[in-house]
Order: structure tokens, then sequence, then C-alpha cells
């Protein structure tokens, strides 16, 4: 972990786009790549927020946040999202710094976790509208979110659910075409490969199976892509039927 000052570096991104009434998303740019990423914020019932795959914004964007709540919860969803993490450490010092167990070791090569999911199923043990799962009790490389709002539940995921539709030039036709990451709602071959083989992938498939029947779930998350919100159940029967 670095020990010098961390710059507060901002990339391109859109605005807060309310999802529910206590639910919110910001799509940005990667550096040096074509694809996007998401970050989800989550209001508690005492106004406190629980962010989700952090991203940098611009003053105005941080202004914004800050007004739906305190910063009090910094999900950092996997080892492999979490650029802009030790940003918002140094920016909120008391914000609590939750990560699946599976990917503690290379997230705190950059940041210091104070709770793995399985410590913090529900990040605020009072408080049952934000609640972690995971799908995997083994080697737990994600954990999904769940949001509790006035229209149902939304699920918040990780790499495990991308929704990309197809796209022109080169690296889409690589990554999206030939690797299979666009196209609708999917699980990639590469998250098949890298986070869902084995045992994993047959926990998945239960999880989203169960997810399917309890049909309360309105709204999809995915880590990469557009949002869900239609069919949501329906789909999680789909892509358990893919697995």
């Amino acid at each position: 972990m670095s020990s010098g000052p961390i710059p507060w570096t901002v990339h391109p991104h859109g605005p807060l786009e309310p999802l529910a009434e206590n639910l919110w998303r910001v799509v940005g740019e990667l550096p040096n790549m074509a694809l996007c990423r998401t970050m989800t914020v989550a209001r508690l019932r005492d106004s406190r927020l629980l962010l989700h795959s952090a991203i940098a914004l611009d003053e105005p964007g941080m202004a914004a946040l800050e007004a739906l709540g305190e910063p009090a919860f910094l999900v950092v969803p996997s080892g492999y999202h979490r650029m802009d993490a030790p940003r918002y450490k140094a920016r909120y010092p008391k914000i609590e710094v939750l990560c699946p167990r599976g990917s503690r070791g290379r997230v705190e090569q950059v940041i210091a976790v104070d709770r793995c999911f399985e410590d913090c199923p529900q990040p605020d043990p009072g408080d049952d509208s934000v609640v972690i799962e995971y799908f995997d009790e083994r080697r737990r490389p994600e954990g999904i979110v769940l949001v509790r709002s006035a229209d149902g539940v939304t699920a918040i995921f990780n790499d495990v659910l991308f929704n990309i539709p197809h796209s022109k030039g080169l690296f889409w036709f690589v990554y999206g075409r030939l690797l299979g990451a666009t196209g609708g709602p999917k699980i990639t071959p590469i998250a098949r490969y890298v986070l869902l083989r084995g045992e994993t992938g047959r926990g998945y498939k239960r999880w989203l199976e169960a997810a399917a029947e309890r049909r309360d779930v309105v709204r999809l998350v995915p880590g990469h892509g557009e949002v869900i919100a239609e069919g949501a159940c329906d789909t999680l029967r789909q892509l358990a039927a893919r697995l």
C-alpha cells in the first residue's frame, strides 16, 4: 500500500442515476480501455451510504453523492475492482472497507480491509435493507449485494453478470464477439474460467435458481453494462440454465 498522498484522479463518468428511492448508479470509463464500469450507491435506513465498486467522481458528482448521505461502507467487490478504493478511504477515513475473503489478499495490496463479507452479511446489523450473499462458501470469489426498496429487491453483481450490447470497433470485435463479453445479459466465458470453475459455478447456478424463485427481485445491476429492470427473475432463470 502507498504511504504517500493519493491523488483524486477522475476519469470520464456519467451522473448519479436514480434506480429507486434508496439506490443510484454511476457509469464511468476505464483508462486506456473501451469497457465501462459501474458504481452502485445504496442508502441505508439511517441515511448512511454503501458504495459498491467505487468510482472517483468530479467535484459536482461528489457533492451530489454526499447530498444523499454519509459514505459509511465501501464494498470492494473483487481484487480487480480496487482502483479508486484507496482514494475513497483517503477522502473518508472513517469509511469501512468490505470485500470477499477470497479477494482479501489482492485488495489489501492497495487498501486495508476492515471486514470480509461473511463477517457482515448485513453491513449494519440493525438494517436488513442491505444484505450481502455468497454463492460459494468455500472460495468466496465475489458476493452479491441485495438492496430492498419500495418496489422490491435489487441484486448488485460484479463480474459474474454482464449486460453489454454488441458494438463496433476492434476492441468490441475481440473482447465482445470473440471473447463473448457482449450480446445481452450473460455470464462471460472469462468469468466462467476465472471465477466460476467447479463447485463455485455450481454454487452460482443454485444461487441464481433460488433468487429467481424469490419473485421479489425486480432489478439486476451488472458490474459492466445496462441495468436489467424488466423480467429480472426470468433473466436469472435463463442465466442459471446456461451454467
